[in-house]
């Protein structure tokens, strides 16, 4: 009996090791995984399929990840099925996305997938055949640091080789660190997303004209939305800028000759003279441009603000400097930083801890207006429950009594509450969700070929149960969460087993949504971007003039309806109009031009939209939700797809004429939201042969004190020495000292504005003292000047700063202006 038991348990465990492979001694689970995945992908199956991901296997969180998949058929039958990615998104919710898919028998089929990931850690790509039975799985670990900021930087390049030297250099102070990837022409992007992994793209040592216009459109819409395109030139500038001649210069150049660059007194070792390199150099003139790396007399980096991206262009090629980088490679970490900046920087590495949170509280806030008319109307229902109680309790009694059929009252009670109860149920209809409804805020940037629509939505059902929506399939799709790091919630394993949050699956003729376990009116948040041919050239359009703190020139609503509430937002100023109608033009002549703080979106837009105009909130009236629905989206748009030193103007306006259910292929929704309309337009800064420019342009170098360059405030306790860089390149004839205008100051219902007040030094290269300014005076001219203008046509300025605490602690300093004549 003994020896049956004995020989029992031996046949059940030789079965189970028969059924469960275990992973050989030394082999980690991943790697178990690992060749599970191989062994799925064997000959023994009719379908095999090979996954490579990112860039060199490298992603970052909150981005779209370019997914590689190629299926090849040994069937004699086609194949037909859908391949399915499972990302955890930041708030630890499981996202499908799934892709249909045919392959014909004995062939092959590639795909290239654009994946949004929360948490770009592990993605799980699945094959799944027609009956919904899973074929292969693929586990991809991705390469993502949680140390160190990464910035991405693409490399266009006949010899990328020659820019090895910029991988792995540490910026700003090496909090962020530089990791370059090799792109080619036949696999560079041709639509937006698929840039969207990069914060930087190089293109030296190589012919643009091979680009295709699809991809020129792709990285231009790329920039405009935040990206960095940096140019070398040199010995190649024409090559190098053939694709972006007529939107980035301001004139020919003349032909590239050898130079005496200067690159940096720090880099010297036995004297001044070491630090001189012989180069090849472009003297290239930008629309707009200015200067961030400069010798005595020429620009050695000059930059552009275009949307919310920046371009900048090179006097040298970069393969040119391969041996100096090599052996100073801290000079990367400079060329980097002048590039972009300490602020893009920062927020680089804020990312890293943040994540994708700060996008989705503006969303949330852009939002969370609602529709006003679904708010029930209290006072009614006051006094509906309070003539309730009066009559169920002393005026029934007292009434039945007076007609001596107090027998009745418990009846009466009951028909009296069924009564009410239907009397409040038919009251609360026109309030009540019966279905999913959405909220929405809907961008529409044009230009003379096309249309950018930006859509974000807040997706809510009022049950809770799953759900399902079809939307356009034209647009691209991002989730918005925000991260659980603020909890400390630990992240869950993630093994491709769970249950999904949200399921989308992409076909030809819609984009399916299925939410499942999800409370009612849980928000889920999407972004939804799409581009489309301006075929109707609709628009807003204009030609301006802005010169001397005056505006000129004159728009035009191109479109075929009226549009209020139209701001044109230029270098610190703007105009605003009240309305255009169809095909109207107004000249801007004569039309009060607003300075406004810098860096205040909020208080900008309040004052284009007319918001500022009501000092409490009022959620009954509205005129008022009306207006702060549109000062909560242009606000949005501001931070993220604008820029406060822009050599563009922004114009944007509102109409009544909305389209509620654009990004809806079908059903009967609720929608509520608001489109505003937006257009861009190149600013003429040139008059009577004189250029007018903001020396903010380029951020000022502080001496000393703490200065804040995105909202131009400082630390008011301490004394502040900024120096402004007037542009060599300009024979200064005036300055102006300019402050914001009179109704930011003491609005309740914009803001309260702490401007600089006390004493204005400026710093006397003859005597090596600074000098104190008269007070009240903002003009100078050039031969006051002469005395406190540098060599390189910089303006050291000290503010000593008489009501700190009035407030606050912060003050915003003077806007400095200046005019001259192109040398």
């Amino acid at each position: 009996m003994k020896f049956r038991k004995i020989a029992l348990i031996c046949a059940i465990a030789f079965t189970l090791a028969g059924s469960f492979r275990l992973p050989a001694f030394g082999m980690t689970a991943s790697d178990a995984n690992s060749q599970t995945n191989e062994f799925n992908a064997a000959s023994d199956l009719a379908m095999s399929m090979e996954v490579s991901y990112g860039y060199d296997g490298n992603a970052k969180s909150g981005r779209y990840v370019p997914v590689n998949v190629t299926l090849k058929s040994r069937s004699e039958s086609p194949f037909s099925g859908t391949v399915r990615v499972d990302a955890m998104e930041s708030d630890f919710d499981i996202y499908q996305y799934e892709y249909p898919v045919s392959v014909g028998a004995g062939k092959s089929l590639e795909e290239s997938l654009d994946i949004p990931v929360g948490r770009a850690d592990v993605l799980y790509v699945k094959l799944i055949d027609s009956q919904g039975k899973e074929q292969i799985r693929k586990r991809l670990k991705m390469n993502v640091t949680t140390d160190t900021a990464e910035l991405f930087v693409g490399i266009l390049s006949d010899q990328p080789q020659k820019l090895s030297y910029m991988d792995g250099v540490g910026v700003n102070y090496s909090s962020v660190r530089i990791k370059t990837f090799n792109m080619e022409t036949e696999k560079m992007p041709d639509h937006v997303i698929g840039l969207d992994l990069l914060d930087v793209l190089v293109i030296t040592d190589y012919d643009t004209g091979r680009l295709s216009e699809n991809q020129l459109s792709a990285i231009w819409e790329w920039v405009k939305e935040g990206g960095t395109l940096l140019f070398g030139t040199g010995q190649r500038a024409d090559n190098s800028l053939y694709a972006f001649r007529s939107q980035l210069l301001e004139k020919n150049y003349s032909p590239p000759t050898l130079r005496s660059v200067d690159m940096g007194v720090e880099y010297s070792t036995n004297g001044p003279g070491d630090s001189f390199l012989n180069l090849v150099c472009a003297d290239v003139s930008l629309k707009g441009g200015t200067g961030v790396l400069s010798n005595d007399q020429f620009s050695v980096l000059t930059t552009v603000v275009k949307g919310k991206g920046i371009v900048g262009v090179a006097a040298y090629d970069f393969v040119d400097i391969e041996s100096f980088c090599k052996a100073h490679r801290s000079y990367v970490d400079k060329l980097f930083t002048a590039l972009l900046g300490e602020t893009k920087l920062n927020n680089l590495s804020s990312y890293l801890y943040s994540g994708n949170s700060g996008q989705y509280w503006s969303v949330q806030n852009m939002l969370n207006t609602g529709n006003a008319d679904k708010l029930p109307n209290l006072v009614l229902y006051i006094v509906l429950i309070a003539g309730y109680i009066l009559l169920i309790g002393p005026g029934l009694y007292l009434y039945l009594k007076k007609k001596e059929r107090r027998g009745y009252y418990r009846t009466a009670v009951v028909v009296v509450s069924f009564v009410f109860t239907a009397v409040v149920y038919l009251m609360g209809i026109e309030t009540r969700f019966k279905d999913t409804f959405f909220t929405y805020a809907t961008i529409l940037d044009t230009t003379d070929d096309y249309v950018d629509e930006y859509t974000y939505i807040n997706m809510r059902t009022p049950y809770n149960k799953a759900y399902s929506i079809s939307l356009d399939p034209s647009y691209d799709i991002l989730p918005i969460t925000r991260s659980n790091s603020y909890e400390m919630t630990p992240a869950p394993q993630f093994t491709g087993d769970e249950d999904y949050k949200v399921r989308v699956r992409y076909g030809k003729d819609d984009t399916r949504f299925t939410v499942q376990n999800a409370a009612a009116f849980t928000p889920e948040y999407y972004s939804l971007r799409k581009r489309t041919p301006n075929s109707d050239h609709q628009g807003l359009l204009g030609d301006i003039t802005l010169f001397e703190g005056k505006v000129y020139g004159t728009v035009t609503n191109e479109y075929p309806f009226p549009v209020e509430k139209v701001g044109v937002l230029m270098y610190g100023k703007m105009v605003v109009i009240d309305g255009l109608k169809p095909g109207e033009t107004k000249k801007l002549d004569g039309v009060p031009v607003i300075n406004y703080p810098l860096n205040s979106s909020f208080i900008v837009s309040a004052r284009v939209t007319g918001s500022y105009e009501y000092p409490q909130a009022d959620i009954e009236d509205p005129a008022y939700m009306l207006a702060l629905s549109r000062t909560n989206i242009l606000s949005f748009y501001l931070d993220k797809y604008s820029s406060f030193y822009n050599q563009e103007a922004r114009i944007v306006a509102f109409s009544k004429k909305q389209s509620d259910s654009q990004f809806l292929l079908n059903g009967n929704y609720e929608t509520y939201g608001m489109s505003m309309f937006t257009s861009t337009l190149q600013v003429n800064t040139k008059k009577d042969g004189k250029t007018f420019k903001s020396a903010l342009m380029k951020t000022p170098e502080v001496i000393s004190g703490q200065y804040y360059s995105d909202s131009n405030a400082a630390y008011a306790v301490d004394p502040v020495a900024l120096e402004y860089s007037l542009g060599n390149d300009l024979e200064v004839e005036k300055l102006m000292f300019e402050n914001p205008s009179e109704e930011f100051l003491n609005n309740e219902g914009i803001a309260y504005t702490n401007l600089f007040k006390g004493d204005i030094y400026f710093y006397n290269h003859d005597t090596g003292n600074y000098d104190l300014m008269d007070a009240g005076k903002t003009v100078y001219s050039a031969s006051e000047l002469t005395s406190y203008l540098s060599p390189g046509n910089t303006l050291t300025v000290k503010y000593v700063c008489d009501n700190a605490g009035e407030k606050n602690w912060y003050v915003t300093l003077p806007m400095l202006s200046v005019i001259g004549r192109d040398k």
